[in-house]
């Protein structure tokens, strides 16, 4: 049996790859409030995923907050292979955006957020960057 596995694992280890399960999204939960902590509930949030190498950037993905102004976001993830050769392996990285109308956006990166998120109220009309990289991808009869 050791002999079994011994050959599995230098099989393995010459096939140069091994199987990994990889996060292409993290699970994000939050609740956003205004200063006075009640629920806004127009707010956005834009969470935008990073693969390097090749640096491959998809169009970001908006969700939207419910009625109590909580945003949950699924945990996307898959298998894929981690190839043990230069520029093999994938790696992520993530940011994210919370907007709503009137208020500051406020942005972040990586897989955690602290909940809650306070927005402070503003006069002008501020997007969050990946609103606005959204619009690149869209052709105009689809804006």
């Amino acid at each position: 049996m050791k002999r079994i596995i011994c050959a599995f694992c230098i099989a393995l280890m010459l096939s140069g790859c091994i199987p990994r399960y990889a996060t292409l999204r993290p699970h994000y939960e939050v609740d956003v409030r205004n200063a006075a902590g009640e629920p806004i509930s127009t707010a956005m949030m834009w969470v935008s995923t990073g693969r390097s190498p090749p640096g491959y950037y998809p169009p970001p993905e908006a969700f939207r907050a419910d009625r109590r102004g909580h945003i949950d976001v699924e945990k996307k993830a898959q298998w894929e292979n981690m190839i043990f050769f230069l520029h093999g392996t994938n790696f992520y990285s993530w940011g994210w955006c919370i907007e709503a109308p009137g208020y500051v956006p406020q942005n972040g990166q990586g897989d955690e957020i602290e909940s809650p998120v306070i927005l402070k109220p503003t006069t002008q009309d501020l997007r969050c960057r990946q609103a606005q990289d959204v619009a690149e991808y869209l052709s105009p009869g689809h804006q």
